[in-house]
């Protein structure tokens, strides 16, 4: 079968960068406009060469009144290609109010929710858009208009994954087709798109710069569009090397509380690899993300001073005792104190206290202290740390807080500390996983096994 030459040049460009490898069924997204439609043509074109099995999906976003025209259009056209043909709707409007978005982000948002259903539902490989050659350069303007980094300058990728679905795929095999080009792959299938009057919607960021900002541009540079494409080409090459550094960058430990670096080293990656490595251990606790250049830049102020925090949305950086943590936001336990059942098990706040005449048994996640039982004057309290505390520590009277910098203890197991108290000083200390105990001056004690009630944050 000889091919069109759009549908060849879409075939050349697929086989290089293997878009239909393993990628057989796939749910194509058409709207009714040209570059869907033409999508759609040129993938039942390229059908015998890649084995592709195509299923179409159209969502009706309800912005306009003859919206429900554009699912009637898409669904004839399919009947009449022999394609199958599934649709979905959404108030959009509603749930730019609710989520507090804009029209374009809630659609966007929107639409993408639908196919990422319907492509796990129906157990496709991946979902396809008609996005276009004319699409990449106004992709990449914007970023640049809105400040992005070297990441955002690749514009849209050939295949990347579905945005709010990470683990499913999304493929652009129209990057190297122009708008007019699809106008014409349409105009020779004998179909005539839908027109989307909200193209010309100057509030839309993406429509100013196609109708003002790049005839300006074209008119000092008549091959801006070109010039943006290359631009992108080259910012993909250079971002596979912040791709490996930051798949160099593995923390030394994963736990509740998210995962820990060593400070030295996570300062070591350019922004960009960080910006990669936060995204991803951010991933492992299923927190939203937004990454951008000023927080990575106030990121960078935290790594070089080694103290302070910079929240990304659902994840927060910080630094502290040479150390980094990546996790969710940890609030401290706010409880009253409990005086300790001797011998016996209280439960203060997110501790569980365990007080024993004989020293207990260890057990995983949990510390073992001993308290001098000559020095304790009236009952034993654990509770959270306060301003004044003082314990006898290593020949010496100083200041819990004091204590716990001194070691190290980093301010996310510092928050938490329990400290165990009579009437007139702590004999005990607990931060995360590291126990401090008070000097003792005689052999009888009491043995307190301390560890989680409940996980941190």
């Amino acid at each position: 079968m000889r091919l069109t030459s759009p549908a060849a040049r879409v075939a050349r460009f697929a086989e290089a960068e293997g878009l239909f490898r393993r990628t057989r069924r796939l749910l194509v997204a058409v709207s009714g406009g040209p570059d869907s439609l033409a999508c759609l043509l040129v993938l039942m074109e390229l059908r015998e060469q890649f084995g592709l099995d195509l299923t179409v999906a159209h969502f009706d976003h309800q912005l306009r009144a003859d919206s429900r025209d554009d699912l009637e259009f898409v669904r004839d056209a399919c009947e009449r290609l022999g394609v199958p043909f599934l649709s979905g709707e959404g108030d959009v409007r509603a749930a730019a109010r609710k989520q507090r978005r804009s029209l374009e982000d809630a659609a966007r948002a929107m639409r993408y929710q639908f196919l990422a259903f319907v492509a796990a539902e129906k157990r496709l490989d991946a979902v396809v858009t008609g996005h276009t050659a004319d699409d990449q350069a106004e992709t990449v303007l914007m970023r640049i208009l809105r400040g992005t980094g070297v990441r955002g300058v690749r514009g849209m990728l050939p295949s990347s994954p579905i945005p709010g679905s990470p683990a499913q795929t999304l493929l652009r095999p129209l990057l190297v087709l122009s708008r007019e080009e699809t106008c014409a792959v349409c105009e020779s299938a004998g179909i005539e798109p839908r027109d989307d009057r909200s193209n010309a919607d100057l509030r839309l960021l993406r429509n100013r710069v196609r109708h003002e900002v790049l005839p300006v541009l074209r008119a000092v540079n008549p091959s801006v569009d070109a010039a943006l494409r290359g631009l992108a080409v080259s910012a993909r090459e250079i971002f596979v090397a912040s791709e490996r550094e930051a798949m160099s960058l593995q923390p030394s430990s994963r736990g509740p509380i998210g995962v820990i670096f060593d400070l030295a080293r996570f300062r070591a990656p350019g922004n960009e690899s960080l910006g990669l490595v936060v995204e991803r251990e951010a991933a492992f606790f299923h927190a939203e993300v937004d990454v951008n250049r000023t927080r990575l830049e106030n990121l960078r102020a935290v790594l070089w001073r080694g103290v302070g925090s910079v929240r990304f949305g659902g994840a927060v950086v910080e630094a502290s005792a040479g150390q980094v943590r990546v996790g969710p936001p940890l609030t401290a336990a706010n409880y009253d104190g409990r005086v300790l059942e001797v011998p016996g098990v209280t439960l203060a706040g997110p501790w569980r206290v365990e007080v024993t005449t004989s020293e207990p048994a260890p057990m995983a996640g949990a510390v073992i202290a001993a308290i001098d039982s000559d020095a304790m004057r009236g009952a034993l309290r654990a509770r959270r740390p306060a301003p004044g505390d003082r314990m006898h520590y290593h020949g010496i009277v100083r200041k819990v807080a004091d204590v716990l910098a001194n070691a190290k203890v980093p301010s996310w197991d510092r928050q938490d500390t329990l400290v165990v108290a009579d009437a007139k000083q702590v004999h005990v200390a607990v931060a995360g996983e590291t126990v401090f105990t008070a000097d003792r001056a005689g052999t009888d004690c009491w043995y307190l096994r301390v560890g989680w009630a409940r996980p941190p944050g």
